[in-house]
């Protein structure tokens, strides 16, 4: 695997190295060339992605560059013949990922997905699994709380998170997009919202701060998202924390992540092993998990398909804070 973009999240990726089962890290290349030898040593680091495409072998790229990148570098590995694993959002528009779509439907021999881990945690398998036995009956409703703490050193390092034109959204998108997917894995495709974001905190920067939202799903359930970065103190003293709540007909279960997790049933079967994941940071499994998807052919849960469904949701509630009406969510 070559990477591109060698900022936090690949920081923990070479941390965590020693599991991965079927991924080495061969190359990285990274605007700050001592960020990209830190990750492949100096005799493998780039400052420049054309130059690690001709000097460097390998069979999969992994990107983890600003948002705005995604598309850009997806349809590049794309051209070189390499497959794909894309930090997630997918991109920052609802055109670019029906781009970002066409561009996977073309290279069928190549495979692309994204990196919305939690698909990855046992607690989430075990959360799906059990409502797809239907351990909780007809499913009423669902609450998806995410509860960050960020300061101004999180945009002062990251520039780019600043402006819609580069990060494409606030708090939803880079903090609470993994857990509305898990929302929406769980509940179906999401129909409509009706939302509201605001910057209650940051006031010199263009993406929201915090961001509520009421969705209505295809099959009648109701979800309510509540999204926030600016929770002061941290809830958890080493960490940020997300909550998955559904309600249903025989009872409800309740997920809080986002690693190390853990989930809990009432009034249903207390589901504890049903599920074959091992308890490794999910995204490290995602990585092995993208890893046996082209070595073995085995699914992968992060298609494009899967992954622009969140991106379809918040792009919507994005749309309705700004209408103050009800929104439909776009096909691709």
């Amino acid at each position: 695997m070559g990477i591109i973009g060698c900022g936090l999240i690949t920081s923990e990726l070479r941390f965590f190295s020693k599991l991965l089962k079927n991924v080495k890290i061969q190359a990285a290349t990274d605007l700050i060339l001592k960020r990209a030898v830190k990750i492949a040593r100096k005799e493998h680091a780039y400052t420049n992605v054309e130059k690690m495409f001709m000097n460097e072998d390998f069979d999969a790229v992994y990107i983890a560059t600003p948002h705005f990148l995604h598309k850009k570098f997806i349809e590049q590995a794309f051209i070189e013949g390499k497959h794909i694993l894309c930090e997630k959002p997918v991109t920052i528009s609802l055109d670019d990922a029906r781009e970002i779509l066409k561009l996977d439907k073309r290279y069928k021999n190549l495979k692309l997905g994204f990196n919305h881990q939690y698909r990855y945690d046992p607690n989430c398998a075990n959360l799906i699994q059990g409502i797809k036995k239907n351990q909780l009956g007809d499913i009423y409703y669902s609450n998806c709380n995410v509860f960050f703490s960020r300061d101004l050193n999180y945009f002062n390092k990251g520039g780019w998170r600043t402006k819609i034109a580069t990060a494409g959204g606030g708090t939803l998108l880079s903090q609470g997009s993994h857990i509305i997917d898990i929302m929406i894995w769980a509940l179906g495709e999401p129909k409509s919202v009706i939302g509201k974001i605001s910057n209650l905190k940051f006031k010199n920067i263009e993406v929201e701060d915090i961001g509520f939202g009421i969705v209505e799903f295809e099959n009648g359930i109701l979800g309510q998202i509540n999204n926030s970065m600016i929770v002061e103190p941290r809830i958890r003293a080493a960490d940020d924390i997300c909550e998955l709540l559904i309600f249903g007909q025989k009872g409800r279960v309740t997920y809080l992540g986002p690693w190390p997790s853990s989930i809990e049933w009432f009034g249903a079967i207390n589901l504890k092993t049903i599920t074959e994941l091992e308890d490794t940071p999910p995204f490290i499994t995602s990585i092995n998990s993208f890893g046996e998807w082209i070595l073995e052919d085995k699914p992968f849960l992060n298609t494009t398909e899967e992954s622009t469904k969140v991106l379809r949701l918040i792009m919507a509630l994005y749309k309705s804070s700004k209408t103050g009406k009800k929104e439909k969510i776009e096909k691709l």
